[in-house]
């Protein structure tokens, strides 16, 4: 189902639900997030491409075991790849394709939820998210030419860290053990996109 369509039939009450339960927003952010589904609904789809399909998976943060998170992300047909999306138009946004196995395992309003929750990260209205996107944009542009012409300031990770003021006092056993540990989570997480997927 494109997102338009499946923005067009949830209640917002529902979508609020679950935007509360999955970021624990104040109350204060409800009238936030109507608007942006007010907004959505006004504006015209502008097709990708290549067109590109919304996933909305439920796994395990490797960082933080234990801790179930939302995973949104594009895929393209016949590309391995997952996409970030945030940096894509509203517009784009609302002629994604959602993937049905997203929509039937976690439900619309849930699915609206995080795709919402993604789709704000740079703005409440598409202008001023677009526009701080192609800031953004403009920035990394910069960046690249700055490789590219050899004028690019590189530090190395131990500078950085202790910039910061940040000390890794794990030992090597405790290291190791939380790659295990991750190594678990990811294999987990790997059966959940299979059931999405239905590979």
């Amino acid at each position: 189902m494109i997102f338009k369509y499946l923005i067009n039939s949830v209640n917002y009450d529902d979508v609020w639900v679950e935007l509360r339960k999955g970021y624990k927003l104040e109350k204060s952010a409800y009238e936030t997030y109507k608007r942006v589904i007010e907004e959505l609904k006004t504006l015209d789809p502008k097709p990708s491409d290549p067109p590109i399909t919304c996933v909305v998976a439920k796994i395990e943060d490797c960082l933080t075991p234990g801790e179930i998170i939302s995973d949104v992300f594009g895929i393209i047909d016949g590309d391995k790849n997952h996409y970030a999306l945030e940096m894509d138009s509203w517009n784009e946004w609302l002629d994604f394709n959602v993937l049905d196995k997203s929509i039937e395992v976690y439900g619309p309003a849930e699915v609206v939820a995080h795709a919402l929750y993604e789709m704000t990260f740079f703005g409440y209205c598409s202008k001023s998210a677009y526009e701080k996107v192609e800031e953004e944009k403009h920035i990394l542009d910069e960046r690249i030419k700055e490789i590219e012409n050899s004028t690019a300031k590189y530090a190395n990770l131990e500078e950085v860290m202790a910039k910061l003021k940040y000390v890794d006092n794990r030992t090597l056993k405790e290291k190791e053990k939380e790659y295990k540990e991750c190594a678990k989570i990811a294999a987990k997480n790997k059966k959940i996109y299979k059931m999405l997927f239905g590979k």
